[in-house]
């Protein structure tokens, strides 16, 4: 399974169920398929621009089973990813806060291969949930989610476009 098929359906699990993670994929340039490398926006912020989850069900024509199906992946990952977020973002916060200070850099090493741990949990976990919701959809389904997805990364990259440079000097 290509990255960016794997991409693709971490998206539609994250931007069905609700979660809140932000995360990207490196753009491979060699690549000119359907399947698009993709920036996961939240939910909310989807949400508010009207192009939330229930939206994304309606284009891509999901039975209420299939509703229903990923509804339930997302309650079985839901409170274990949850909480590796918490651990994971109070421990970035720690390793910020000791790379501020004075601590030895063996503690800081140490913190380090915490933090990143906590990491490879937390996508082991996306990864597995992203596999369920997979099986859930149809062979079209998948490929107009793709193309779905890369609508929005053109949207996505249009309005980035727009947004002015910060001044590094400042």
């Amino acid at each position: 399974m290509s990255i960016r098929f794997t991409t693709l359906l971490t998206i539609l699990f994250t931007m069905t169920v609700g979660s809140n993670i932000a995360f990207a994929v490196p753009i491979n340039a060699s690549s000119a398929s359907l399947e698009p490398n993709l920036i996961a926006q939240s939910n909310r912020r989807l949400t508010r621009k009207g192009e939330g989850s229930e939206a994304l069900m309606k284009q891509l024509n999901l039975s209420s089973q299939q509703q229903q199906q990923l509804t339930a992946i997302r309650q079985k990952y839901q409170g274990q990813m949850k909480q590796l977020r918490e651990q994971l973002s109070q421990n970035q916060q720690e390793l910020k806060t000791m790379m501020d200070g004075t601590v030895p850099s063996d503690k800081i090493l140490a913190k380090h291969n915490q933090v990143m741990g906590l990491r490879q949990q937390l996508d082991k976990l996306r990864f597995q949930s992203m596999l369920e919701s997979r099986d859930v959809l149809n062979p079209d389904q998948r490929k107009q989610f793709a193309q779905l997805m890369n609508q929005r990364r053109e949207n996505w990259r249009n309005k980035k476009g727009d947004r002015p440079v910060p001044n590094p000097d400042i």
